[in-house]
């Protein structure tokens, strides 16, 4: 066999497969993140063809949003939660990026439409995973839990919204559903089979809903103009910096330790007051930096950017 042959085969054979969003759907405690830990150990293994999967698994402790019961706690603290994730989704998830396990409750229909339109603006595979168990078991399995239990109204809250995935809508769809306990154990083999064929995109084991989603205008942000990119990427720091200010002035001038910027942008947690000067002085820096390698991007990102740059400088 001819080497470039063979090596151009070896690369194929090992190659990762593109990115994919693995969004997992139920109630609280119904066994979410044990189908998460099946699930990523079995694509992180290596397929028949050689290739494997890098996985990344996002979830309310690795965006810092606290405790369950903090999380959920009311309305806003909700979401907030639910922006943090968006958030980190958006961060990791590109064509040639892992595949990103979503593990929360993505209860609201409203919630996985935005992620499916983050999974078509990124050419990403997309899929839910819906773990159904009844309220009987997830009060069951929430007593078993121990201290990361959740409060008994929270946790009838969060059941009593939940949004039931239906496989007909596109945000749902291709829909893989568990159900813990009722499953035999070859049909749930066959649900990991078929998911772990989805993510690696085996056209032989999928349908044609694990095709790869295709961005269109309507699922992309515009981009800043480049005639007038330094004052809009000033325009978008500043928003960032009034906001604190304004969050600052209505806590009669006292930390609020936690800072939102609305749907889909990350959170800010800082222990102490932030100063206008401080804040206008990071701004600058930030700038100075962003405008020499940034050509084109969008509004939303460059505030994204600014957050997160504000977080790195205060943990420091």
């Amino acid at each position: 066999m001819d080497v470039s042959r063979e090596l151009t085969q070896t690369k194929a054979s090992t190659a990762r497969p593109s990115a994919c969003l693995i969004v997992m759907c139920g109630k609280p405690c119904s066994g979410k993140s044990f189908v998460v830990s099946k699930l990523s150990e079995r694509l992180r293994a290596p397929a028949p063809d050689g290739a494997n999967a890098e996985v990344t698994i996002v979830d309310e402790a690795s965006v810092n949003a606290g405790a369950r019961n903090e999380a959920y706690e009311n309305a806003a603290k909700e979401k907030m939660t639910r922006g943090a994730l968006r958030s980190a989704c958006d961060r990791i998830l590109h064509a040639h990026g892992p595949c990103v396990i979503l593990d929360s409750l993505n209860a609201i229909k409203g919630f996985r439409y935005e992620l499916w339109c983050a999974a078509r603006a990124a050419a990403a595979r997309y899929c839910v995973v819906y773990v159904d168990a009844s309220d009987e078991r997830v009060a069951q399995m929430n007593d078993g839990a121990g201290e990361s239990a959740y409060a008994e109204t929270i946790l009838r809250d969060l059941c009593f919204r939940f949004e039931h995935p239906i496989a007909n809508n596109r945000w749902d769809s291709p829909l893989f559903t568990f159900r813990p306990g009722l499953d035999a154990p070859g049909h749930e083999a066959d649900l990991y089979d078929a998911l772990c064929a989805h993510v690696r995109g085996d056209s032989s084991n999928t349908t044609k809903q694990a095709r790869t989603l295709v961005p269109n205008k309507a699922t992309q942000n515009a981009p800043l103009s480049g005639t007038n990119l330094r004052y809009e990427m000033d325009r978008a720091a500043q928003d960032v910096v009034e906001t604190i200010m304004s969050a600052q002035q209505s806590n009669g001038g006292s930390c609020c330790s936690l800072y939102g910027f609305g749907e889909g942008m990350p959170t800010l947690r800082c222990a102490r007051v932030l100063t206008l000067a401080e804040l206008r002085r990071r701004k600058r820096d930030f700038l100075q930096l962003a405008s020499k390698s940034l050509k084109t991007t969008t509004y939303e990102g460059v505030k994204r950017l600014f957050i997160d740059e504000l977080q790195r400088g205060l943990a420091a």
